[in-house]
């Protein structure tokens, strides 16, 4: 019987990149499971029990139960593990942390997923992946910015790490290497970032800390 929690992951997945700094945070053992979406493992037979929606991050119990969708299991972890708290208690703060992860999750992440690729390049002829995703990045990074200013400490919301950074950091790592985003633009992005990308946590989960990295 499955004895830790197991976690279906792929080394650039932002989501899952998520997951795994949740997991550092929360000190939680867990058995990491590699999935190549680029050679489509998350699409084969192998694997279509273990990733109903064929996507990662999935998290695995013990008890044999699997969580998809990385805000979902985010929170999962944060009710199940509550000793280090990533989403605030009182109603206001976390809803204002849900909703930056939100915007990252949903207004963001969306646009710069492999499957969108796939899917505008079947009636697109002449489509530029980076020149596409630069130019939605930019407008939505402005709006991050716009929340930090607001609600910012040494990190996202204050002086405590939430789930908003554990969203932020992968967002803002990604941007920069794969769509070369000048972080420059957006100072208080770029300042906060700063201050989580070498925590020991949010280090060891960035993607060439993974045994899979390539």
């Amino acid at each position: 019987m499955q004895q830790k929690l197991r976690l279906f992951t792929y080394f650039r997945s932002s989501t899952s990149h998520r997951i795994r700094i949740v997991l550092n945070l929360k000190e939680i053992d867990y058995e990491p499971k590699f999935i190549n979406l680029l050679q489509s493992e998350h699409k084969s037979e192998d694997h279509s029990q273990e990733l109903p929606n064929q996507a990662v991050p999935a998290l695995h119990l013990p008890d044999g139960t699997i969580l998809i969708e990385s805000m979902a299991i985010a929170e999962y972890l944060d009710e199940v593990y509550p000793e280090k708290k990533l989403l605030p208690q009182d109603p206001v703060l976390k809803a204002k942390v849900r909703g930056f992860c939100e915007l990252i999750n949903s207004g963001m992440h969306p646009y710069q997923n492999l499957i969108m690729f796939e899917w505008i390049e079947k009636y697109v002829e002449k489509f530029d992946r980076v020149e596409f995703v630069q130019n939605v990045l930019k407008s939505e990074f402005q709006t991050l910015e716009k929340l930090l200013l607001q609600n910012h400490g040494k990190y996202s919301f204050g002086d405590e790490i939430t789930l908003a950074d554990c969203f932020l950091v992968p967002q803002v790592m990604g941007a920069i290497a794969r769509f070369k985003l000048d972080i420059n633009l957006f100072p208080t992005i770029q300042e906060v970032y700063n201050n989580l990308k070498d925590l020991p946590s949010f280090y060891k989960a960035q993607p060439d800390q993974q045994p899979d990295f390539k």
